[in-house]
């Protein structure tokens, strides 16, 4: 998994399996807290989930994800 901050403060987390996630960060965060990548503790059941889990950046910030959608290219 890697991740792409963009302009209007959302994560693009590009999964192992090729899917993109656009993750929209919980208000005062900042997507560019998150260059280097990030942190996330693994739940029970092995989701990533909006409203309860927390994202680490290794520049130490730590935020929630307010929403996840997932990305597909136009016309594909």
């Amino acid at each position: 998994t890697s991740v792409a901050s963009t302009r209007d403060n959302r994560l693009l987390l590009l999964m192992r399996n090729r899917d993109v996630l656009a993750a929209a960060l919980e208000r005062g965060c900042s997507a560019r807290a998150f260059y280097s990548g990030f942190y996330v503790e693994r739940s029970q059941d092995g989701q990533l989930c909006i409203a309860r889990d927390m994202l680490q950046s290794r520049a130490g910030a730590s935020c929630a994800i307010a929403n996840l959608t997932q990305v597909v290219a136009a016309g594909g």
